[in-house]
C-alpha cells in the first residue's frame, strides 16, 4: 500500500530506527528506502549509528536540510510505484481532506536564500570553460565550418555562432546555465541554436528562451547580416518550456545591456522552479477539492439511481403478486365451478341410459382432480402467491 509522507515525517522516521526495520512498512528494501531519502535530500544515520547508539553512546542527529528550490514537499512510497508522483486513488479523494496548503517560508526568503547562494553571476568577455551542454553547440557549429572548408559548394548549414551577436548570446547563455547548475539546475537545449533551453529543477521544469528581442514593426535582421550584431538581447522565462506565454522577460535598453541584470536573471529562473511548485501544490490541492465533491455526487446520484431502481424492483414485485393473486382467485372460482359442473352432471346424468354409471363416475374423479389442482385453497397454494419468484 503506497503511503505519502512529507519530507519532515520521512526525515523523522528514519532516524527513529533503522532503514531495515522501517522499510518493510513501505513495501520496499532498505536500499530502495535509503535512495528515495538521497532524492529528497534527506540525510539518513551512517554506518554504525545504530550499533553505538544501542551500546550507550551519544549520537548527533544530521539536521534536515531546507527544501531547495522546486523540491516537492510530499513523497510517494511504496511497493511497484514511484517515489515521485501517483495518481490518487478513489479511495483517498474521497477521504478527509487535509488543510489547504501553506508554505511556511516566505517566497522572498527562497529568493534570498538562492541569491545566497548563486552569488554574483556575470558574463564574462572571455569563457574559460563552456558548460558541457553549451560546448556541444560549438562542436557542431566547428563540424559544420568544417564541412563548409572542404566542399567547394556553399553549404545552406552554415556557422551559427560566428557573429558578435551569437557569441555574445552563447556567453549569457552558457553563463545561465552554469549559474542554475549551482541548485541542481540540469539544461536541456531544445534546439540547435540554443534559444530555447529547459532547466529540471527536481520536479519542476523551468524554460527560457534566449534571442534577439522582436522588433514589431521593423524587418528583423538575419543571423548573418551586419544589423544583427546592434540587435538587442532578450531572455524570457516562459509558463512552462515550449509555451508561448511569457512569466517575465529582461532585453538590452537604452540603460543597459541584458548583462548587468544576469544575477537577477539567474535567481529568478531558480525562483521560477519554487514558484511552479507552490503554483501546483494550490492547483492540485483545488482540484483534489473539487473532485471529492465530485465523487461525493456521483455517489449520491449512484445511491439515488440504485433507490430508485430499487422502488422499481418492489413495484414489479408487488404488481407481479397481485398479478399472482388474481390468477389464483381465478383459479379459485374455476375449481368452484367445476364441482359445481360435476354436482350438476351427476344429478341430471343419474338413471340416463345413454351414459353408464362407471363412465360418470370415471369422469366425474377426472374433472374433481382438475378443481383439485387448479384450486389455490388446496394444500395451502395461496400462500404462495406472496412469495417472490
Amino acid at each position: 500500500m503506497a503511503k505519502r509522507v512529507s519530507r519532515k515525517e520521512l526525515y523523522d522516521l528514519v532516524w527513529s530506527e533503522p532503514l531495515k526495520i522501517l522499510a518493510p512498512r513501505f513495501g520496499i528494501s532498505d536500499v530502495a528506502l535509503k535512495k528515495a531519502c538521497a532524492r529528497a535530500e534527506i540525510p539518513t544515520p551512517g554506518l554504525g549509528y545504530w550499533a553505538k547508539k544501542a551500546a550507550g553512546k551519544s549520537m548527533s542527529q544530521v539536521g534536515l536540510p531546507e527544501r531547495p528550490p522546486g523540491m516537492d514537499d510530499e513523497i510517494v512510497i511504496g511497493a511497484g510505484l514511484g517515489y515521485w508522483h501517483s495518481s490518487w486513488t478513489k479511495e483517498e479523494l474521497l477521504g478527509p481532506l487535509p488543510p489547504p496548503p501553506e508554505f511556511e517560508e516566505p517566497i522572498e526568503r527562497v529568493r534570498e536564500r538562492i541569491a545566497k547562494t548563486v552569488g554574483k553571476v556575470t558574463v564574462p568577455r572571455e569563457v574559460r570553460a563552456w558548460h558541457p551542454a553549451v560546448a556541444k553547440l560549438l562542436q557542431e557549429d566547428e563540424q559544420r565550418r568544417e564541412r563548409q572548408r572542404s566542399s567547394s559548394f556553399a553549404s545552406w548549414d552554415a556557422p551559427r555562432f560566428d557573429t558578435p551577436f551569437e557569441r555574445r548570446r552563447l556567453r549569457a547563455l552558457n553563463t545561465v546555465v552554469l549559474a542554475a547548475g549551482l541548485i541542481s539546475g540540469k539544461p536541456s537545449i531544445n534546439d540547435q541554436e540554443g534559444r530555447s533551453v529547459s532547466f529540471s529543477f527536481y520536479q519542476r521544469q523551468v524554460g527560457i528562451h534566449l534571442d534577439r528581442l522582436k522588433q514589431p514593426r521593423r524587418r528583423e535582421p538575419s543571423a548573418n547580416s551586419k544589423d544583427a550584431n546592434e540587435a538587442k538581447l532578450s531572455l524570457s522565462i516562459l509558463q512552462s518550456p515550449g509555451s508561448e506565454n511569457v512569466r517575465i522577460a529582461w532585453h538590452d535598453d537604452d540603460q543597459s545591456r541584458l548583462e548587468t541584470r544576469m544575477t537577477e536573471i539567474a535567481v529568478q529562473i531558480i525562483l521560477t522552479a519554487e514558484l511552479q511548485y507552490r503554483e501546483g501544490t494550490v492547483r492540485s490541492y483545488e482540484w483534489r477539492v473539487q473532485r471529492k465533491a465530485e465523487l461525493e455526487e456521483e455517489e449520491r446520484e449512484r445511491k439515488r439511481q440504485a433507490e430508485r431502481a430499487e422502488q422499481e424492483r418492489q413495484k414489479r414485485l408487488e404488481q407481479a403478486r397481485i398479478n399472482r393473486l388474481l390468477k389464483s382467485a381465478a383459479a379459485f372460482d374455476q375449481a368452484g365451478a367445476i364441482r359445481k359442473y360435476v354436482e350438476a352432471i351427476r344429478e341430471t346424468q343419474t338413471g340416463n341410459a345413454a351414459c353408464s354409471g362407471e363412465e360418470l363416475e370415471r369422469w366425474s374423479q377426472w374433472a374433481l382432480g382438475e378443481a383439485e389442482r387448479i384450486d389455490p385453497v388446496a394444500g395451502g397454494k395461496f400462500l404462495s402467491t406472496m412469495q417472490d419468484e
